[in-house]
């Protein structure tokens, strides 16, 4: 709808238009909201392929081996020579916290 009405009456007349203004501004950060969440989405997927986070802690939590666990975390939040890796790993725990139980450490395979 928003694009018929700027090629009907024109960019400039519908920039200048108050209203139009904010629902082009409104529409603008929807999408680049959903742009982020799709890049984010694909760091965090790119860091856990780099650790093999997931299916490393998902092993040791059916072992029932919590101290390997408790390491693979200490190895993956704790690693200072890849820190963007480990950035987006400790994002991703953060952000699904109170979604994600205690027994599952990262989202992206669910």
């Amino acid at each position: 709808m928003e694009c018929k009405q700027i090629y009907n009456i024109g960019l400039r007349a519908y920039v200048f238009d108050s209203y139009n203004f904010i629902d082009f501004t409104v529409l603008s950060l929807y999408l680049a909201s959903y742009t982020l969440r799709f890049l984010v989405d694909q760091w965090i997927k790119a860091a856990d392929a780099f650790y093999d986070g997931t299916s490393r802690a998902r092993d040791s939590l059916v072992e029932r081996n919590r101290t390997e666990y408790e390491l693979i975390i200490t190895e993956i939040f704790s690693d200072e020579a890849q820190p963007l890796q480990s950035y987006f790993m400790k994002a991703c725990t953060i952000l699904h916290f109170l979604s994600v139980p205690s027994s599952c450490l990262f989202y992206t395979n669910k």
